[in-house]
C-alpha cells in the first residue's frame, strides 16, 4: 500500500578478454519520461517464427506466438540457447550483444531457472528494456577492476528488472572486516545513473563487494523515479542502496541482511547532486555492521520518509549531517520498530527545518540520549516508545513548517 500522510493535522568489464565499456558523459536529451511509453503500450505483439528461430528453450518445448498473445503486452526476445544458460562460459559478450541488439520497448526473457556466468559487465545504455529473468541467476566467479559491476545502467528509462538473482565474486561478504575492500568497491550488484524510471522487483543480490544497488546520475542528469521493491538484499562488501543522486524513490518491502556498513546511504557526492523525494518504506532489516540511515555528503538531502521498516538484530540509527554551512529540510520518521538495544544514541539530526519523528519503538540503554537535535528547528518528537531516554536539543530552536515530500508517480504501484 502507498503510504498514508503521518502529519498530524494536515501539516504540511573489466573481466578477461573483454573491453571496458564506460557510457559516455555526453548531454543528450532525456527521451524516456514514463515506464512504458505510449506507444509501446500500443505496439503490436513481436513473437513471430522469425523473431524466435532457435530461441525455444531445450525441454520446454516450442514456445508460439498464441502462448504469450494474452501475456505480453510489448515485443518479445527469448535469450537464445547459444548463450549458454548452464554456468559453464563466460556469456558477458554474448550478452551484450543481445541487450544492444534489442529493440526499445521489448522484454527480454532469460531461461527459466538458468545461470548465466558474466566475468565482466553489462551495460544498458539509453535504452527501454524489461528483463525478465524466470528465477534465473547472473553471477560472477572472479573480481574485476575497481569499476566493475554487474548490471551498469546508464540513461534512458522505462526499464524493468524482475525475478533476477544477482551474486557477485566477495568471498568475505557480510559483517566481517574482510568483506570491505577498497580495491573493489565498486562492484555493485546494479548500477545506475541518470535514468528516468526504473524498477527492480523480486531481485535478489548477494555476495557483492560494493552496493547491493547504486544510484547517481549521468551526463550531469540525476535518476528519477525508481522503485525498489519485493527483493532481497544479503551479503556485501559497502552499503546496502546508495542514493548519491535522485529525484523520486521508493525502497519498499524489501529484505536487508549482512551488511558490512550501511543499510541506506543518501550521500551526494558533491554541491551539484542531490537526493529528494526519497520514500523508505515496509523493509525488514536484519543485521547491518554500521547505520541504517547514513546521510552525511557533500550536498541537499531533503524531502526524506522513512516509515514502517522492522528491524531485528538492528538499532534504528539515523545520522543526518549536511555539509558545513546548510541546512537540509522535511524528514519524517514514523512508526518503525526495533528490538535491539541501542547502548548510544540512535538517532541525531543537525541543521535540518522541518522534523517529525514519531510513533517509532525503540531499546535504549538507561541515560542513553534517544535524539539528539543541533540547530533543528520545528522538531516535533512525540508518540515515540524510547524508555527513559531523553531527547537533547543543542544549538538554536525555531519554528519551521513540514511539507510532506511528494511520492514519485510510478505506473503499476499500488
Amino acid at each position: 500500500m502507498p503510504w498514508a500522510d503521518p502529519l498530524p493535522g494536515g501539516i504540511g568489464s573489466s573481466a578477461a578478454g573483454r573491453h571496458v565499456r564506460v557510457p559516455t558523459a555526453v548531454d543528450a536529451p532525456r527521451r524516456f519520461s514514463i515506464r512504458r511509453p505510449a506507444w509501446i503500450a500500443a505496439a503490436a505483439i513481436l513473437v513471430s517464427s522469425a523473431a524466435c528461430a532457435g530461441v525455444a528453450h531445450d525441454g520446454e518445448g516450442a514456445r508460439s506466438a498464441g502462448a504469450h498473445a494474452s501475456l505480453m503486452s510489448q515485443p518479445v526476445v527469448f535469450v537464445p540457447n547459444s548463450i549458454d544458460y548452464t554456468g559453464k562460459a563466460d556469456v558477458t559478450n554474448a550478452l551484450q550483444s543481445l541487450i544492444d541488439g534489442t529493440d526499445n520497448g521489448t522484454d527480454i526473457v532469460f531461461h527459466k531457472n538458468g545461470k548465466y556466468r558474466v566475468e565482466g559487465t553489462l551495460f544498458v545504455t539509453d535504452k527501454s528494456l524489461t528483463f525478465d529473468g524466470q528465477n534465473a541467476t547472473v553471477y560472477a566467479t572472479t573480481h574485476g577492476t575497481l569499476e566493475r559491476s554487474l548490471w551498469w545502467i546508464s540513461g534512458g528509462g522505462g526499464i524493468v528488472f524482475r525475478n533476477f538473482t544477482v551474486r557477485g565474486s566477495n568471498p568475505y561478504a557480510g559483517l566481517g572486516t574482510k568483506a570491505y575492500n577498497p580495491a573493489y568497491e565498486k562492484e555493485h550488484g546494479f548500477r545506475i545513473e541518470g535514468v528516468d524510471g526504473i524498477e527492480l522487483s523480486h531481485v535478489t543480490v548477494t555476495d557483492v563487494y560494493g552496493d547491493f544497488v547504486y544510484i547517481a546520475r549521468y551526463a550531469g542528469i540525476p535518476s528519477t523515479n525508481v522503485w525498489i521493491h519485493d527483493s532481497v538484499f544479503r551479503r556485501n562488501g559497502r552499503q546496502g542502496i546508495s542514493l548519491v543522486s535522485v529525484d523520486g524513490v521508493i525502497i519498499e518491502r524489501n529484505t536487508f541482511s549482512d551488511i558490512r556498513r550501511g543499510t541506506i546511504d543518501l550521500e551526494p557526492n558533491g554541491p551539484n547532486q542531490s537526493v529528494t523525494n526519497a520514500f523508505i518504506l515496509n523493509n525488514n532489516v536484519g543485521s547491518g555492521r554500521l547505520l541504517f540511515i547514513a546521510s552525511h555528503g557533500k550536498g541537499p538531502v531533503s524531502g526524506i520518509v522513512i516509515s514502517g521498516n522492522k528491524l531485528h538484530q538492528h538499532p534504528l540509527n539515523i545520522d543526518e549531517v549536511p555539509p558545513k554551512g546548510e541546512r537540509r529540510q522535511n524528514w519524517i520518521i514514523t512508526n518503525n520498530t526495533s528490538d535491539t538495544m541501542s547502548y548510544q544514541r540512535p538517532i541525531r539530526f543537525v541543521d535540518v527545518d522541518g522534523l517529525l519523528v514519531s510513533g517509532n519503538t525503540q531499546p535504549i540503554a538507561a541515560k542513553v540520549v534517544s535524539v539528539n537535535l543541533v540547530n533543528v528547528c520545528g522538531a516535533q518528537i512525540t508518540g515515540n516508545t524510547f524508555g527513559a531516554a531523553k531527547v537533547l536539543q543543542q544549538g538554536k530552536t525555531c519554528s519551521a513548517p513540514i511539507v510532506t515530500p511528494t511520492q514519485p508517480s510510478i505506473p503499476g504501484r499500488s
